[in-house]
């Protein structure tokens, strides 16, 4: 057997893992040249970013062998733009950054109902001003709605309630979870939207969610609403989203992806005192994630030797195959 590695994380522990089963790797670390090694490979280990148009027609043209595409992280969207040969099976990271992600998303979330940014910069003069105190929030008897309860909405559902707050589960089929207080169709997402009083967004990026919180969204929620994105930066309409915060249409809203990503230094998002941005970093959490990644791996890699179904499956619009 042969693996194909492709990644700027975790590439030495991938190779390590691959041989301690007795499987040839080729490691690359950057993008260039993974397509010329693709003829004999039996699985292809890619970060997402390295999966391109040239990698996926690399991938129809002369992978005859290849019957396994392993992604280290939960995204999966460059796949689903640019497809994959149906023989080919998609893993991803499964529920391996779900922590540390809902931790985040909680962090956020809780850093703009107790108006902590406002707190931060008014400490940085001195200043013991407690006139902010009557606009103060609290998760206690909130109304949230998770949109996406996979791996990391149910990990954000498992924070929430230690909070006190009344979750909303909002998901493709609506079926019933017990992590939920109430499950919703996606469909109904503008009446969910209107009796929440903050939003979670936990959903693949795909063509259904891309700017699935549009201006008709936001003009749903409730003027005091807090949105929270630790999904992809396209779930959100970044120009109606600028456009709600500046007129205080909605209370606030922590990102931790953006549309484009980074976020360039002059965006009003960076300075809005109802927006707190950080820079992609919810996955990170000490060797949490990279040690739940290899982990998935690890079992997928065995599965795969043993021809038994792989887990953390992800399901690609055949369009695009």
């Amino acid at each position: 057997m042969r693996i194909v590695i492709a990644t700027p994380v975790l590439a030495p522990q991938f190779e390590a893992l691959a041989r301690g089963y007795g499987v040839e790797t080729a490691t690359f670390t950057q993008a260039s040249g993974v397509d010329a090694e693709l003829g004999d490979a039996d699985a292809l280990w890619i970060w997402p970013s390295f999966y391109d148009a040239e990698v996926a027609a690399g991938l129809r043209r002369h992978a005859a062998r290849l019957r396994w595409l392993q992604l280290p992280t939960m995204g999966y969207d460059t796949v689903e733009e640019h497809g994959a040969p149906c023989e080919v099976v998609v893993t991803n990271a499964g529920d391996a950054y779900a922590p540390t992600v809902a931790e985040h998303a909680l962090a956020l979330l809780l850093a703009l109902v107790r108006r902590l940014p406002g707190a931060i910069a008014r400490a940085a003069h001195g200043a013991w001003d407690q006139s902010d105190g009557r606009n103060i929030g609290t998760l206690h008897g909130a109304t949230v709605a998770v949109v996406g309860f996979g791996n990391i909405g149910r990990e954000v559902a498992v924070r929430l309630r230690g909070f006190g707050a009344r979750i909303i589960a909002v998901s493709r089929s609506g079926r019933p979870d017990p992590l939920a207080d109430e499950s919703v169709p996606s469909d109904r997402l503008l009446e969910v939207l209107a009796r929440s009083d903050a939003v979670v967004l936990a959903v693949p990026l795909n063509a259904a969610t891309r700017h699935l919180i549009d201006a008709r969204a936001l003009a749903a929620m409730p003027a005091h609403a807090i949105l929270v994105n630790v999904a992809r930066g396209p779930v959100v309409d970044h120009a109606a989203l600028r456009d709600a915060l500046a007129a205080a249409r909605i209370g606030g809203a922590g990102i931790d992806v953006t549309e484009p990503e980074p976020l360039p230094p002059g965006d009003s998002l960076w300075t809005l005192p109802n927006a707190l941005v950080t820079p992609h970093v919810a996955g990170y959490g000490g060797d949490v994630a990279p040690r739940r990644i290899l982990a998935v791996v690890e079992r997928n890699l065995k599965r795969f030797l043993a021809g038994e179904p792989l887990e953390a499956r992800v399901e690609i619009d055949l369009q695009n195959r």
